[in-house]
């Protein structure tokens, strides 16, 4: 999972630097770039926040994963 954040992270900062972004407009960018359930998310965290995105993966256990399978979808196409 660490990786997966880094990398998400990664992208975040790049997008960042985009002044016309929103962290919402960015976190659905995320999301999409890489396969993410973002409904799943969104609702899971009560929040559109791409930063509680990345420290909730950072925590996310591998059993856990199976509630969002296109997580594990996306370790495996972005490793």
């Amino acid at each position: 999972m660490y990786e997966l954040a880094t990398k998400i992270k990664t992208r975040l900062e790049k997008l960042d630097t985009d002044i016309e972004l929103s962290y919402e407009k960015i976190f659905d960018i995320l999301c999409q770039e890489y396969h993410l359930n973002s409904s799943y998310l969104e609702q899971a965290l009560s929040c559109k926040c791409p930063f509680a995105l990345i420290g909730f993966i950072n925590e996310l256990e591998l059993p856990e994963i199976s509630d969002c399978s296109d997580i594990i979808k996306t370790l495996n196409t972005h490793s």
